[in-house]
């Protein structure tokens, strides 16, 4: 199981950086920066463990936290009687929660990888098995993130071609997430 876990954690992370790297002009050094930081944490962990996975987790939450605070200062900066650029639909949606996904699952993935560095001390393969989900609070959180990743996947589809890119982007962080997250479920599911 954890070899399916690893191919699909590392599409995940090569569609989002392919994804987040295709936006061209509208690219953000920041996101550039986070997902080029996912996908070198995925490959390292699942294949070298060159790093440990405490370094990775340090980059990757402080990129969520960067992304957050970004967030944050931009909705600041943009005046409240400004209209909207495109028409939301009601109740959660908008660049806002699309930001939120992004710095979340940056976050968790980051508690993730710092977890499966403590797990053992065997080849990289092994200590990228995630299990050390074990509190019910715990993968309740990370399913959440899933579950906020999924939200803004589909409705970023439902924009038509504007927000594919945008789509792709949240969908393979949720599936990475997802990956990430599936030992760490069983165990805490006794599977």
């Amino acid at each position: 199981m954890a070899e399916i876990a690893h191919g699909v954690m590392l599409a995940g992370a090569l569609a989002g950086t392919g994804a987040t790297l295709a936006r061209g002009r509208r690219l953000r050094a920041l996101d550039a920066f986070a997902a080029v930081a996912m996908l070198a944490a995925m490959l390292d962990t699942a294949l070298t463990g060159i790093l440990p996975g405490v370094a990775w987790a340090g980059i990757l939450v402080l990129a969520g936290l960067a992304i957050g605070v970004r967030s944050r200062v931009d909705r600041a900066r943009s005046p409240a009687s400004a209209p909207p650029r495109r028409p939301r639909p009601a109740g959660l949606g908008g660049r806002p929660l699309d930001d939120l996904h992004h710095a979340l699952a940056l976050i968790a993935a980051g508690w993730l990888v710092a977890s499966a560095g403590r797990d053992g001390v065997g080849a990289p393969g092994e200590t990228h098995a995630h299990v050390a989900l074990a509190l019910p609070a715990e993968t309740f959180a990370v399913l959440t993130v899933v579950a906020l990743g999924a939200w803004v996947a589909v409705r970023a589809m439902r924009e038509g071609r504007s927000g594919v890119v945008h789509g792709v982007m949240a969908a393979s962080m949720t599936v990475m997430l997802a990956a990430m997250a599936v030992p760490g479920l069983a165990a805490v599911l006794g599977a």
